[in-house]
């Protein structure tokens, strides 16, 4: 197979099978790629700072590959569930209400709506993942590891600071003179 036919038979099978998480996967495993790479080529900065930096995107991206995947699929299955009870609904009333529908037609409005559905919430599930799930699992991942791969600083020790009795009686605003101030206005 030539790379034009894997090309060609890959978008047409993204094309009719179109998920919101194909894109945002996409774009996170490209930031998890990119932005450790570019962190860690900034020429000036310090070498700890951007291995740090570089750690930390890495891991994000990480973490929200799994989570889009996850977040979306859930949706688009709760999507499906939701729209199916629906129209099943809708297709009870027309007839109720005297419209002859046939089971192929039913079938068709049905699968229809589903995928619609399906869809807008798998969206939906991509953008809460996005905005609630992901920087919640972060907030909870990336600081533990962050503190098990960084390096142990060493403290020196430091003297405690000697408390002198002359320093207690001084009188710091001895020469401010207090009639003039006024609070609050003109």
């Amino acid at each position: 197979m030539s790379i034009q036919q894997f090309i060609k038979k890959m978008c047409l099978k993204l094309g009719t099978n179109n998920k919101a998480i194909y894109p945002v996967i996409a774009i996170a495993a490209a930031n998890g790629i990119c932005r450790p790479t570019i962190t860690m080529l900034k020429k000036g900065e310090d070498p700890q700072s951007k291995k740090y930096a570089a750690l930390r995107e890495g891991i994000t991206e990480f973490i929200a590959i799994p989570t889009y995947w996850a977040c979306g699929e859930l949706a688009g299955k709760l999507g499906k569930y939701i729209t199916s009870k629906a129209m099943d609904k809708k297709i009870a009333e027309l007839e109720k209400n005297g419209s002859k529908i046939t089971a192929d037609t039913k079938k068709i409005m049905k699968e229809s709506m589903v995928k619609k559905g399906q869809a807008g919430l798998m969206l939906i599930g991509v953008c809460f993942a996005a905005g609630v799930v992901i920087p919640a699992l972060c907030s909870v991942a990336v600081k533990p590891i962050m503190k098990k791969t960084a390096p142990q600083k060493e403290t020196p020790a430091i003297n405690p600071i000697q408390k002198y009795s002359y320093l207690d009686n001084r009188q710091v605003f001895r020469n401010i003179s207090y009639s003039g101030m006024k609070v609050g206005g003109v």
